[in-house]
């Protein structure tokens, strides 16, 4: 990854961390807490929601589902990759925009669900989750 790279998603993930913040200062949680699961799968669903009319993320748990998830998928899962790679080395509504043009709401469904996991990961990496017990 280039710098501009790293930088671009080092400002992607801040924007989320702001998203998150947020939603929970107007719901009077404690915004200094670790982010869990389901608030980064829910902020990355707003974010999709704004640019997919009618989008309507599935509902998520602080834990991975037992059942394979919709990105393992085999008909999706090279597809939804591609535009994870793309969410993490332009932006994305990069990758969105991509997803979008397929008008398959699988794949975005999928997309959202990777890409949310992915990040999530990416915020424990970072020390701003703690692993839920």
């Amino acid at each position: 990854m280039t710098e501009t790279n790293i930088e671009a998603l080092q400002g992607q993930i801040a924007a989320l961390e702001q998203q998150i913040a947020a939603k929970r200062a107007e719901s009077g949680a404690d915004t200094a807490a670790p982010y869990e699961r389901g608030e980064v799968h829910q902020a990355i669903g707003d974010h999709i929601a704004q640019a997919v009319p009618g989008y309507q993320p599935a509902p998520s748990t602080n834990t991975p589902a037992a059942d394979v998830p919709s990105w393992q998928d085999p008909a999706l899962a090279a597809q939804v990759q591609e535009l994870v790679n793309v969410a993490f080395t332009q932006s994305i509504d990069a990758a969105l925009a991509q997803a979008v043009k397929t008008e398959n709401p699988a794949l975005v469904d999928a997309f959202h669900d990777l890409l949310a996991d992915q990040l999530h990961q990416e915020l424990l990496n970072r020390k701003k989750v703690e692993v839920a017990p």
